[in-house]
C-alpha cells in the first residue's frame, strides 16, 4: 500500500477548507486527517496496491486554493443568500384574502 503525506498549514487553511478539499478523494482513495499540533496532515493511501498520481500534490494545493476561494465567496455572499431566501419565502406564502 503506497502513502504520501501532506502538512497543511492551519494559519492558512481551515480544518474545514482541508476536509472539503480531501473529500474529493475519498472515492479514489483512502483519506485519512490527523491533528499534529499546529498542523493537519493528510494522508492519501492507496488500497490496491497501485502507486498513487504523481500528480497528487499539484491536484491536491489546486483543491485546498479552490476551498479557500469558495469560503471567501460563502462568506462574502452570505448576507445576499439570506435576502433571496427571505424574498422567496415572502412570495411563497399565500396572499391574503380581502
Amino acid at each position: 500500500m503506497e502513502r504520501s503525506h501532506y502538512i497543511v498549514d492551519r494559519q492558512l487553511f481551515s480544518d474545514d477548507m482541508v476536509a472539503r478539499a480531501a473529500h474529493r478523494y475519498t472515492g479514489k482513495f483512502g483519506v485519512e486527517l490527523l491533528n499534529q499540533g499546529a498542523d493537519l496532515a493528510v494522508v492519501f493511501s492507496t488500497t490496491d496496491g497501485s502507486p498513487l498520481p504523481v500528480d497528487l500534490s499539484t491536484r491536491f494545493s489546486r483543491d485546498l486554493l479552490d476551498e479557500r476561494i469558495r469560503a471567501s465567496v460563502r462568506a462574502e455572499t452570505h448576507g445576499l443568500q439570506l435576502e433571496l431566501i427571505r424574498a422567496a419565502l415572502h412570495q411563497a406564502q399565500p396572499s391574503a384574502a380581502a
